[in-house]
């Protein structure tokens, strides 16, 4: 996880430990926000065409389910 450190002080954010604008009074913040996984519902699943290739079967439910998780 990248951490980046804020300093109220100064009002400076880095992820940069050691840069020389950071103070001891300086809190850490998560940068990265973790979500709950997002799955297919039935009704998105029964719509992918069924008469793909398997491979592109594959690739139709890897697409829908980057775009419900990104």
């Amino acid at each position: 996880m990248t951490l980046a450190w804020y300093d109220p002080t100064n009002k400076h954010v880095s992820t940069d430990k050691h840069d020389t604008l950071h103070t001891p009074l300086g809190q850490l913040w998560p940068l990265e926000v973790k979500h709950e996984w997002v799955g297919l519902t039935d009704d998105e699943f029964d719509a992918i065409n069924p008469k793909l290739s398997l491979f592109e079967f594959h690739e139709a439910i890897e697409a829908k389910l980057k775009e419900k998780n990104t």
